[in-house]
């Protein structure tokens, strides 16, 4: 049994059929850890919140949080960072094309002196559209921060509490949650994890997100230059 606190930090957006599957995996390997789990409801309008209600009766170390409204991915993480207690943070999707089978290699990382854990996909199960947008931002960013960092948009990353607590420095600001850790960590790591395709509903990512976030990550950039 691991003597620190593990946060696990999800945000949920309409995964009411995936939930089911999720508790089934994540609850399993965090067993064998102190450690509580976060879910954080953004507005969603399927019955997400209701399965995630009902399921926090029978889990002790599970919290629900509600935004009563959708404000995207970003708003939900950072809701989730500023409850999570654990030394350290873990971010991962509900729509299990993260593997929860992989937490304990993050841990791992941590316990080797990471104060941030990135992770790389291997042999992605995602559509040529995202795959390309991913390689863009991947090198965008790392052309303005000057990292050389391989898979920004995976959501399985782990943050040591430091690192959390510096990024709700910037709370209220737009920023590109990855590309600040990796300015703020002192001993960064990434590894490879398995990708697996998405069994239920449909993928959130577009267009429109896809030039939010090009948006964040010039802010973020200005930020980390700043920091430099």
């Amino acid at each position: 049994m691991n003597a620190e606190l593990i946060s696990i930090v999800i945000p949920v957006y309409n995964e009411a059929e995936s939930l089911p599957s999720l508790f089934k995996r994540l609850f399993p390997v965090m067993n064998s850890y102190t450690h509580e789990i976060i879910f954080i409801n953004d507005g969603s309008n399927d019955n997400s919140l209701e399965i995630l209600e009902h399921e926090q009766k029978n889990n002790s170390c599970m919290k629900v949080i509600d935004m009563h409204g959708n404000y995207g991915q970003h708003k939900a993480i950072m809701k989730g960072f500023e409850n999570a207690e654990g030394s350290l943070i873990i971010t991962m999707d509900a729509d299990l094309q993260n593997p929860p089978e992989e937490i304990p290699r993050i841990i791992e990382q941590y316990n080797h002196g990471h104060d941030v854990t990135g992770t790389i996909r291997m042999k992605r199960h995602d559509t040529f559209f995202r795959k390309t947008a991913s390689r863009i931002v991947n090198c965008i960013t790392n052309i303005i921060t000057g990292f050389n960092i391989h898979d920004y948009g995976c959501m399985l990353r782990g943050y040591s509490r430091e690192i959390v607590k510096g990024i709700l420095g910037y709370k209220d600001e737009d920023i590109f949650i990855p590309a600040l850790a990796q300015r703020l960590a002192n001993n960064p790591v990434e590894i490879n994890i398995a990708h697996s395709e998405r069994e239920y509903g449909e993928s959130k990512y577009n267009l429109h997100k896809l030039i939010k976030l090009f948006m964040s990550l010039i802010r973020t950039a200005y930020i980390a230059r700043r920091r430099k």
